[in-house]
């Protein structure tokens, strides 16, 4: 069935809107993306989830590409998040399709507002360079790994590039500069929003034509949110990334309670 102009401009537009969202803290973007599809389009939540990572993927590499070129990657530790995420996102594909979506919604926002107020404690503290990046320690694989086991859940369990995670982790436990930890995110963030998008391809969950839709517009937003956020204090981006995840814990948990009342 052929999308209106009209549609496709609006689609394209709400892509952008997501794009600068995704490139300024470093997250994939569906966190909005899912709401709209569901509450605007009237798309069913697992079809919504899975089409929203195509466009996480897309926004991604553009945005991951404009932090490389600042220098803020993080490679080596990126292919160990990449292989945790790789097996995070075929279990949570996995789960996603058996698993009560409230229980999963609870646990997903209890997490969110802890790692929330986290990140505002962090706000504050002058951003030091990270002085482990040449130093492949067996400890710190492992870490890297589990991050990614994490990342990869949640990008498959609701839709999301999991950095909403990633990010607070690599701040709070592995000592990133906050712009460091965004770029290396959206870098992991593209293969492991792939494989959630690609085994949820069989049952029937990911549109990948809508997804490109809205991907097209993300990309230029990821591009224009990356460049802003390089000009932004790290402190200033921690502040306004911990409130944001309390905003978005909060309606998880509100939704989750919603759901699982709906249901009982």
């Amino acid at each position: 069935m052929s999308t209106s102009p009209r549609r496709t401009t609006t689609d394209l537009g709400v892509g952008t809107g997501v794009g600068v969202f995704s490139g300024i803290f470093g997250v994939g973007g569906g966190i909005q993306l899912v709401p709209f599809l569901v509450l605007v389009r009237k798309v069913p939540q697992k079809q919504a989830q899975a089409t929203s990572l195509v466009m996480v993927a897309m926004a991604a590499a553009v945005g991951a590409v404009r932090y490389a070129v600042n220098g803020d990657v993080a490679w080596w530790p990126g292919l160990f998040i990449v292989i945790g995420g790789f097996a995070g996102a075929w279990l949570g594909a996995h789960l996603m399709q058996r698993s009560p979506g409230w229980l999963l919604q609870s646990l997903f926002g209890v997490m969110v507002v802890i790692a929330g107020i986290r990140m505002l404690g962090l706000a504050g503290v002058p951003e030091a360079p990270v002085g482990h990046l040449e130093d492949p320690a067996v400890g710190l694989m492992v870490g890297y790994v589990a991050a990614g086991l994490g990342m990869g859940l949640l990008s498959a369990l609701f839709g999301i590039g999991g950095g909403i995670l990633l990010v607070p982790i690599l701040v709070a436990l592995f000592d990133y500069t906050q712009h460091l930890a965004a770029g290396t995110s959206l870098a992991v963030m593209v293969p492991i929003a792939l494989v959630g998008a690609i085994r949820l391809t069989k049952p029937g969950l990911t549109k990948w034509a809508d997804g490109a839709r809205y991907g097209i517009g993300a990309m230029v937003g990821a591009l224009i949110g990356a460049s802003l956020a390089l000009i932004l204090s790290g402190g200033l981006l921690r502040g306004l990334f911990g409130v944001l995840m309390l905003i978005v814990g909060a309606q998880m948990g509100w939704k989750a309670w919603r759901d699982h009342r709906a249901d009982g």
